[in-house]
């Protein structure tokens, strides 16, 4: 309790704290209106798949740009921008449905954008924390951030799917957009908010000590910069693998959850929108469980990689019976467990990478983690649209083996099985 009182009294934590809680109840409005507003539109849940995908694409280039310009500049700058987008896209979303102009081509274009703006806004986010709290306090402040994230999750979803299911029915008796409409406000006001509270943060200089390698890089062309990230990843044999696993959790998972849960809700689920909100807060809900798990219980100091394997890939096995699932509080449970694994091990590896990673390398390193970890849903998003049209249930299974066994093929790597979280201790790189 010590480092927490601390944190709050720093007036630049508790205005991030703030701003990412907020942008992530945005998010969740967002991720449950666009899937339940092309299903709405189309029916197809191979157009879910690919308006994700969409979404999607721009993670591959931008956030590993953002990173390298979040290195170079500060990553205040390129967080500010992106909730300033997000904000008019949601409001201009909102008017969009609220008036009936529902083209698919609009909706494919409103999500390529706020792609963009989340490409940008989530590795500065990550590259920032550091830059304002002690170092000793990285896993608390990780834990406290992820929390209040989480929670802001647990009733996102939830509360939008109830607003969705509350004007579903249109005044002729048909499937109305209204609802729609109105989480898309919702994720706007949010964004509105949290982006108020960014533009008053004021950081001072940064924390960390730059050694004076990083002046010579600011006479480097940008992807020179980014170059120099990927070579750095590249020889820390750790990262390395932790990224492969990333990268493949992601092509056989991220498609089916995210494609399989919409359409489990519309066609197992009696409750609909409603059940998709409940679902996804229960994620949510695990999540913001495991997250305090993590800032509470004493971390791991040998072993944290198996321990982070282990309880990672009981969610695969989790997973593997969700498509037949046809009660809305027997998926809520099993989502709810599955974000148990993901909470705790969220913050446990986040706070290590950014112990481990120099500042100068910060913003480009946090950007390459979440490229390893996104930069493939387009492909998974798409793949799971075609193929949950030959099973639904059976995208599932296959999705929850594989990340199973790709867990358990990492725990047989020495250098996975050797990764220890310091005592507030800055690795300077590969170890």
């Amino acid at each position: 309790m010590g480092a927490f009182r601390g944190l709050l009294r720093i007036r630049n934590f508790r205005l991030l704290w703030a701003a990412g809680a907020l942008a992530a109840i945005g998010d969740q409005f967002d991720l449950i209106a666009f899937p339940w507003l092309v299903l709405a539109v189309t029916g197809d849940p191979l157009a879910v798949g690919a308006v994700l995908a969409v979404g999607s694409i721009p993670g591959v280039f931008f956030m590993v740009l953002g990173g390298a310009l979040a290195d170079r500049f500060s990553p205040l700058p390129m967080m500010r921008a992106s909730g300033a987008a997000s904000c008019a896209l949601a409001a201009l979303l909102a008017a969009m449905v609220l008036t009936g102009l529902t083209d698919l081509r609009l909706i494919y274009a409103f999500a390529l954008l706020k792609g963009i703006a989340d490409s940008l806004y989530y590795p500065a986010g990550l590259a920032m924390l550091p830059r304002i709290v002690p170092p000793g306090w990285l896993r608390q402040s990780n834990a406290v951030i992820q929390t209040t994230t989480e929670l802001g999750g647990f009733a996102g979803p939830a509360l939008a799917g109830a607003l969705i299911a509350s004007f579903a029915v249109g005044p002729d008796g048909g499937r109305s957009l209204t609802g729609i409409g109105l989480a898309f406000a919702v994720a706007a006001a949010a964004f509105t908010v949290g982006l108020s509270l960014l533009l008053i943060l004021r950081p001072e200089a940064a924390a960390d000590a730059v050694d004076g390698e990083a002046e010579g890089e600011d006479a480097q062309g940008i992807f020179a910069s980014i170059g120099q990230g990927i070579r750095f990843v590249r020889a820390d044999a750790a990262l390395f693998t932790v990224f492969l696993l990333a990268a493949g959790v992601e092509l056989f998972v991220e498609g089916p959850v995210m494609v399989g849960i919409p359409l489990l809700a519309d066609t197992k689920l009696a409750q609909g929108a409603l059940a998709l909100g409940v679902v996804s807060s229960s994620y949510a809900g695990g999540a913001l469980l495991g997250a305090l798990l993590a800032g509470a219980a004493p971390v791991p100091r040998r072993g944290m990689g198996l321990v982070m394997l282990a309880v990672f890939s009981v969610s695969g096995l989790l997973l593997m019976p969700f498509g037949f699932l046809t009660s809305m509080t027997v998926a809520a449970g099993v989502m709810l467990l599955i974000g148990v694994s993901g909470g705790y091990t969220d913050v446990l590896f986040t706070s290590w990478l950014q112990a481990r990673t120099p500042a100068r390398m910060r913003g480009r390193v946090m950007s390459l983690v979440m490229v390893a970890a996104v930069g493939v849903s387009p492909i998974s998003n798409a793949a799971a649209g075609a193929l949950i049209r030959v099973s639904l249930e059976w995208v599932f299974v296959g999705a929850g083996a594989l990340m199973t066994a790709l867990c358990l093929a990492a725990a047989l790597r020495p250098e996975v099985r050797a990764i220890r979280m310091p005592d507030g201790a800055e690795e300077s790189g590969p170890a």
